[in-house]
């Protein structure tokens, strides 16, 4: 059976294909009884108007560009990906989904865009747009959104996690059990990308200083330089070695991730350490993995932070006002078995 055209629309609904069109695309110069004429032909029709032919007639894609840091299945990435497609889907919208990992692709990525513009707003999750990002978006003029940005100024709209807020409650909860030397384990940074676990390092540092610990008491322990990913089991390897090559062994350590975390608390049991009893570890995150693992960490909700976003996106695209441009999620603490006492003769 040969598909259904708008000619075949307009002839069983007893109007013309303009008008057709017009009343599929929700253009406001239909009547209500006309418009209702068209669906229900439509309908008997089996008819759907591409959306490759209404983008041609009011300028807009209907496609939103979700652009990650890292591997589109983390977690993370994945949860945020699942919440703009609650949202956008809906109203219309396709969500093209895509990542980058480290300055030569996301350079790259930037370059290509203004020249294949496919797309009515871009979500950016995780990273740090630099000045010839944004100037590349402000020449296309296309809403940018971000999540979980260092930098909340390179878009017009974000939601976020407080990491300064999570972090300090990470450090006070440890400084209340008495940890009086504690460190914070992260990947290898380049000095060309900010990526959010960036901005966490200075939120450690911040929340060391308000609780009083000395330069003695708080270390940061920073992978080495390496041109590929490393596995977590190898990441977790080499920090381990670096915590206990410090002059002072910490009894506590924050970690960047829980991923990161639970293969640290397992690569120090490899070294005959205890956790929590000679050294307790928060992550950060809340993934699903995290509660398995028994692992105490801040929570956020990448879930409704892609939700967020998405509705931002839309208040952009129909020039409504933004609720709270920048919104801010509140961190939660959750304790679990990672997390305990500093042992006597250690604190």
């Amino acid at each position: 059976m040969a598909r259904a055209t708008i000619a075949d629309v307009a002839k069983l609904a007893g109007v013309s294909q303009a008008t057709v069109s017009r009343a599929l695309r929700g253009i406001d110069k239909v009547t209500p009884a006309t418009r209702r004429k068209v669906l229900d032909a439509a309908d008997r029709l089996n008819f759907t108007l591409l959306k490759s032919a209404s983008a041609l007639a009011s300028g807009k894609t209907m496609r939103i560009i979700l652009l990650s840091s890292g591997k589109l299945n983390e977690w993370f990435n994945s949860n945020v990906l699942q919440g703009a497609y609650e949202v956008l889907t809906p109203e219309g919208y396709d969500v093209s989904p895509a990542s980058i990992i480290g300055k030569d692709e996301a350079d790259h990525y930037f370059a290509e865009l203004p020249k294949n513009r496919n797309a009515d707003a871009i979500i950016i999750s995780s990273f740090q747009l630099d000045a010839a990002m944004r100037e590349r978006l402000k020449a296309i003029d296309m809403p940018t959104i971000g999540v979980n940005i260092p930098s909340e100024s390179s878009c017009d709209a974000s939601v976020g996690i407080d990491n300064f807020d999570g972090m300090s409650k990470a450090v006070r909860l440890l400084k209340s059990l008495g940890h009086e030397r504690i460190a914070f384990a992260i990947d290898y940074i380049p000095q060309d990308m900010v990526y959010n676990t960036s901005q966490r390092t200075e939120a450690f540092l911040e929340a060391v200083e308000q609780n009083g610990y000395g330069e003695d008491g708080a270390a940061i322990v920073s992978a080495d330089e390496h041109p590929q990913s490393m596995s977590r089991p190898q990441l977790a390897a080499e920090l381990v070695a670096k915590l206990l090559s410090l002059p002072q062994r910490p009894t506590a350590v924050c970690v960047e991730t829980d991923q990161v975390a639970i293969a640290l608390v397992k690569e120090l049991k490899h070294q005959h350490l205890r956790v929590p009893e000679d050294i307790s570890v928060i992550g950060f995150d809340d993934a699903d993995i995290a509660e398995a693992a028994d692992l105490t960490t801040i929570r956020q909700n990448p879930l409704e932070l892609g939700r967020a976003a998405a509705r931002k996106t839309l208040q952009l695209l129909k020039d409504e006002p933004v609720d709270d441009p920048h919104e801010a999620q509140e961190p939660v603490l959750v304790l679990r078995d990672t997390t305990g006492r500093a042992t006597r003769g250690e604190a």
